[in-house]
């Protein structure tokens, strides 16, 4: 043979390794697409609703009439454009209640007012997210109107994907199928199980989805995209308006099977093993997460102050802070947050909805209060140093009583005596009116950041009494 032979050995030999090397770190086609059916077939639970009503925070299939299939998503297949989003289909392949086809209803981020257990009834807007346990990412159905460059893959209607967009490209709104009846339906709660019109809102647009093929790593499925497919019956239309049964602000038309959908649930309560109800993260579990976050960097004493640093981000010295304040202050208090955690915590301390927060919210949510047991030590405590019996005590006084050997962060070495007693004290003359006077609130308000740190009544008992001389 003419030619370098050796080096088309040598080729060969570099295939092989690079190959076998790609096998061992499973960067193999075939491992990916293993990954993938092992994460998006995992069974998951649906929600059993003993009414058979539908509630925010739901987990449903969405079942296809059309096809007989379920809304599922493909979390490998990326849609190309600028937004991270991912193919939606309707399958036949798999219709048990797996990861990649058992969604969430949730309401819009917007709405402050609807609450997780509430009625979903036709009309009211939501949103469709994705299954938590097939990806972190917080993705919703979403659809983009039509044009040139946005279109679905196959039939070019209106493209339907799982994205991240948090726009109002993602609301949906359920119908009463019966065209006739949709208006006097609004309003009432929506059932499962039954079949249903699910519109787009921005653009007005039906979910919609037939027969036509969509080949991925799970096999041939269907395409989904947005269009309103009504039957034509203008003679039937006209009828109706002349003898009344329908008006110009009725729905003329009614949509074919292309775009009935049905939310499905559970049929009995063992199938909700693993559900969370579609909560968000529980507010107590961030509000945990930052106080871990804010002791690492400051120690126990960042607690302390919280509604210092707040009152400092109040340029306007009106008592409240707004959102993107909020967001400011607690990156600048050393915490990192997720958008959408920080969002549901501003949400959760918002009591009045108005947009604003105050401090005194923010610090009692973060923080909270001694619970009874505490709260009579700390009282005692009080009554033990005041003793003028006049409901204050000097700061003066505290100087030669206190003692911090058995305070949480002297006990672990982290502080010493010495420096624990100098921000003791320093706290309460910053905290006080500047006379040299605590309060029994100004006294509360300490122990209260210093209890929301220790898990155990036992344990804040004990230092209480070694801290000070006397108390019972």
């Amino acid at each position: 043979r003419i030619g370098n032979w050796n080096e088309d050995l040598q080729m060969q030999e570099d295939k092989v390794r690079k190959y076998l090397d790609r096998k061992e770190k499973g960067q193999l086609m075939i491992n990916k697409i293993a990954r993938n059916m092992q994460g998006s077939l995992k069974p998951v639970g649906l929600t059993f609703a003993k009414d058979g009503l539908i509630r925010y925070g739901d987990h449903v299939m969405l079942y296809s009439v059309q096809t007989e299939g379920v809304l599922s998503t493909d979390i490998t297949d990326r849609d190309p454009g600028n937004i991270e989003a991912y193919s939606v289909t309707t399958s036949t392949i798999t219709k048990g209640p797996v990861a990649r086809n058992v969604f969430v209803i949730m309401p819009p981020t917007n709405d402050k007012k609807t609450q997780i257990g509430d009625f979903l009834t036709f009309g009211q807007p939501f949103v469709l997210k994705v299954n938590p346990a097939l990806t972190t990412k917080d993705l919703s159905l979403s659809s983009v109107p039509l044009s040139p460059m946005q279109f679905s893959k196959i039939s070019k209607k209106q493209l339907v994907l799982m994205s991240v967009d948090n726009s109002a490209d993602i609301i949906f709104t359920a119908r009463y199928r019966n065209v006739e009846q949709r208006f006097e339906n609004d309003g009432h709660p929506v059932p499962g199980n039954a079949e249903l019109v699910l519109q787009h809102r921005r653009t007005g647009k039906c979910l919609f989805t037939d027969k036509i093929n969509y080949h991925n790593d799970f096999g041939t499925e269907y395409e989904v995209s947005c269009n309103t497919s009504s039957v034509a019956n203008r003679k039937g239309i006209l009828m109706h308006e002349k003898s009344g049964r329908m008006t110009s602000d009725n729905a003329s038309k009614a949509e074919t099977p292309g775009n009935y959908w049905a939310f499905l649930t559970a049929s009995e309560a063992s199938m909700e093993k693993g559900v969370t109800k579609g909560k968000q993260p529980e507010t107590s579990a961030l509000i945990d997460k930052m106080k871990k976050q804010i002791m690492k960097r400051s120690g126990m004493t960042g607690l302390t102050s919280i509604a210092r640093v707040f009152r400092i981000m109040n340029d306007n010295f009106d008592g409240f802070v707004s959102e993107s304040e909020f967001n400011k202050g607690i990156a600048d208090m050393g915490v990192v947050l997720e958008a959408k955690e920080a969002k549901i915590l501003f949400k959760a301390f918002d009591k009045d909805n108005n947009g604003k927060l105050s401090y005194n919210e923010f610090v009692l949510a973060l923080r909270g209060k001694c619970n009874k047991r505490r709260l009579a030590l700390v009282d005692a405590a009080f009554v033990l140093m005041d003793k003028t019996k006049d409901g204050v005590i000097t700061i003066d006084d505290l100087k030669g009583v206190y003692k911090p050997t058995s305070h949480p962060e002297v006990a672990d070495g982290k502080k010493t005596q010495a420096q624990h007693l100098k921000e003791f004290i320093g706290y309460f003359e910053d905290a006080s009116t500047k006379d040299g006077k605590i309060t029994l609130d100004e006294w509360r308000d300490y122990y209260d950041s210093i209890s929301a740190s220790i898990g155990s009544d036992e344990y804040f008992e004990l230092m209480m009494k070694r801290s000070w001389k006397g108390l019972q």
